[in-house]
């Protein structure tokens, strides 16, 4: 697998370009080199000599990305000049000037210039010489295709190593499919849903409780693990550490609580995965409450939790908010894993999010940070079944975004505010 490609953002710096280089890497399906941006014969784009980037260079950096998104994803590089060959092959570093600066004016212009917009798109610099260097545009495959780039009015398609234009029928034909894609999303979501209700018959009390489940599945097909269970435990590669969230406010901060035995202790094999959860079996006060996670072979993830209302000792539980946010910090944290670890950095994953309770009213508990103090009981939750909006998650450096929307969500539920400190979350693994 090409390493820009298949690195995460962060990892990929001169040596990976520099690596296309030695390896003679051809353009294909997923990859394209272009030595700088693209004008018209005889003149250059304004951006190389100080300006603004030219409309030429706008409209054929569009359609060469959006092909992609069309097709089955890749990457393109500026600032790769190319052999005359047939198919041409990374020749030679040719570094564009303010690379940084460029990468960002390009994120604006794919966000005003492409409809539906990418659900999946990466675009960063790689400096190779102080301000100047390499820019790298990767695009998933996409669940809304086809796209079109909005000034040309272009469906752009990738074949092998060439952008073309779609026909009429290859848009509907598309269309068609991406529908049924969806519908195959919907149906996995479904049934994941009526599983997690199986999970309350585990308890002493299933008529009386409540609990959340948070399943991640690629939204695509381009995960796939032959294994990730064996020698009686899941594959070490695939056990992560806790994580939980951190909070500021005003100079005060604070750790999001949760049980300390929460996180999954024993593993065993499911169909096509691995199942872990807490040893709720061995808890003194009967079986009260029960935290899992399944990892599947095609990438799914899933962290779920169940509780009675009351203990078996007669005292009430109730609904854990640091839990839930701590737990939804953990999903995020293991789908982009799972995606380092199938060499598909930007696969684009949906997130859901569902609540239930059962029985009776369930009390929120936190110690959350907000206009009128600390330490707050927080309203209550209704019986019945609660589907939050589903989340998309595209690139990892997203992670944090989304972990603040689903907090902010969680207390709109309530219809609480969670006040100014709501952008001050972070993730840290617990050590």
């Amino acid at each position: 697998m090409i390493p820009v490609l298949s690195k995460s953002r962060d990892e990929i710096d001169i040596s990976d370009i520099q690596d296309l280089i030695d390896s003679e890497v051809p353009e294909g399906e997923q990859i394209e080199f272009k030595e700088t941006l693209p004008a018209k014969k005889g003149t250059i784009d304004p951006w190389m000599s100080g300006g603004n980037i030219g409309d030429r260079a706008k409209n054929v950096i569009l359609e060469e990305a959006v092909a992609f998104a069309n097709a089955h994803g890749g990457a393109l590089l500026l600032g790769i000049k190319e052999s005359v060959s047939k198919p041409p092959i990374a020749s030679e570093i040719s570094p564009i000037p303010r690379c940084a600066e460029l990468a960002e004016g390009l994120k604006m212009v794919f966000r005003d210039r492409v409809e539906p917009q990418l659900p999946v798109l990466d675009i960063f610099a790689v400096p190779t010489e102080s301000e100047n260097g390499v820019v790298i545009i990767r695009v998933g495959r996409s669940r809304l295709a086809p796209h079109r780039v909005t000034k040309t009015l272009v469906c752009p398609i990738r074949r092998a190593d060439r952008c073309e234009e779609m026909s009429m029928r290859e848009i509907q034909d598309m269309t068609l499919n991406v529908s049924r894609g969806l519908e195959r999303l919907d149906k996995r979501l479904t049934e994941r849903s009526e599983r997690f209700q199986e999970e309350f018959k585990r308890l002493e009390t299933p008529e009386d409780a409540f609990g959340f489940r948070m399943t991640a599945a690629p939204v695509g097909d381009e995960i796939w693990f032959d294994r990730v269970f064996g020698e009686g435990k899941i594959i070490k590669k695939f056990n992560l550490p806790w994580y939980t969230v951190e909070q500021q406010s005003n100079g005060n901060g604070r750790v999001f609580n949760y049980p300390s035995d929460l996180p999954p202790q024993f593993w065993r094999p499911i169909l096509r995965g691995t199942r872990g959860e807490h040893d709720f079996e061995h808890d003194s006060n009967g079986r009260n409450y029960n935290g899992y996670k399944e990892l599947h072979c095609d990438g799914l993830v899933e962290w779920g939790f169940v509780a009675r209302r009351k203990f078996s000792n007669g005292d009430s539980y109730s609904f854990p908010s640091d839990l839930i946010v701590s737990m939804f910090a953990n999903l995020l944290v293991s789908t982009n894993h799972i995606r380092h670890q199938a060499d598909a950095p930007i696969a684009e994953y949906v997130l859901e999010v569902e609540i239930c309770v059962r029985g009776f009213p369930t009390s929120v508990r936190t110690n959350i940070v907000c206009k009128r103090g600390w330490e707050r009981e927080q309203g209550k939750l209704q019986p019945g079944s609660k589907i939050f909006p589903r989340y998309p998650l595209g690139n990892s450096d997203g992670t944090l975004e989304l972990l603040t929307l689903f907090h902010r969500d969680f207390w709109n539920l309530l219809g609480e505010d969670v006040g100014p400190a709501e952008n001050n979350l972070r993730i840290r693994e617990v050590g």
